[in-house]
């Protein structure tokens, strides 16, 4: 299926965001996605790794805000993350055959999370690749649907994040599955909400061990999610998968409500803009 290039932040930012002009010249283009949501996806495995797990895992998150909005039902919604610390796509392959041989009925679909970059990577991408299409043939082949997740990249580094959304948008075009736009909604919050840290600092160890001052130091690269950052990746899988916007809802995972409330309002914007394009 051949992707189409459109100018994301023109046509769906200026257009369908509106977010106090954060397009004004860009020239950031974003592959467009030819699948958009369509059914809502109660019964929902994610395989990942410590993107996903960071914060108490965003699968209940996202469990959360469905049973803030009331649209949690025993028996007919079912919400599991299997994860991999520091995992790569290749490495689930599997424990996915495994969860796979559940009854009939457990699972409605699966959502593949992988490597921080390990789809842009030139040492990686390949094997990403290759792993996905082998995941998503499992998937397609027990008659559940394939999502992909996209991550996003590193705290203050747009460039990796737009190769990231591209990457993870361009296979999902070519295996026919759809992506949710976590990765975007991460680039946009950075630029229109960065008083809101997304991310957390790993700790690479100590200095001045020797003395009475010693202190932590920590890797240079940001990355994984504060809790801020999984509230919103939960936010957009809400709106991604309910088609509709969790603004308003309750829930907010100890967040501040009016920080919470734009974490809402944003992915929902984000979303709904990013699939808008393959709908008209």
């Amino acid at each position: 299926m051949k992707n189409t290039v459109v100018n994301f932040f023109v046509l769906a930012v200026l257009c369908t965001l509106s977010l106090n002009g954060l397009a004004q010249n860009q020239k950031t283009t974003l592959i467009q996605a030819n699948v958009v949501p369509a059914d809502e996806v109660k019964k929902a495995l994610f395989i990942g790794n410590s993107f996903s797990f960071y914060n108490n895992g965003v699968h209940n998150h996202l469990g959360s805000l469905i049973r803030a909005n009331d649209e949690w039902q025993v028996g007919k919604n079912r919400l599991r993350l299997s994860t991999l610390s520091g995992g790569y796509m290749h490495e689930h392959i599997d424990d996915l055959t495994y969860l796979l041989s559940k009854p009939k009925g457990t699972w409605e679909a699966v959502i593949l999370q992988g490597h921080s970059n390990e789809p842009i990577d030139p040492k990686t991408r390949e094997r990403f690749k290759k792993s996905v299409k082998q995941a998503v043939s499992l998937i397609k082949a027990q008659q559940l649907q394939p999502i992909l997740l996209m991550t996003w990249g590193y705290k203050g580094q747009p460039d990796m994040g737009i190769d990231l959304a591209n990457a993870y948008t361009s296979l999902a075009n070519e295996l026919d599955v759809l992506v949710v736009p976590v990765g975007v909604a991460f680039w946009v919050a950075e630029q229109q909400l960065s008083q809101i840290d997304l991310f957390v600092p790993d700790v690479l160890g100590l200095k001045n061990k020797t003395s009475d001052n010693a202190e932590l130091t920590y890797r240079k690269d940001l990355k994984h999610p504060s809790n801020a950052g999984t509230y919103l990746m939960a936010c957009v899988l809400y709106s991604a998968l309910y088609q509709k916007s969790p603004e308003g809802n309750i829930f907010t995972a100890g967040l501040d409500p009016a920080i919470a409330l734009k974490l809402q309002k944003l992915s929902w914007l984000v979303t709904s803009g990013f699939y808008k394009q393959n709908k008209e």
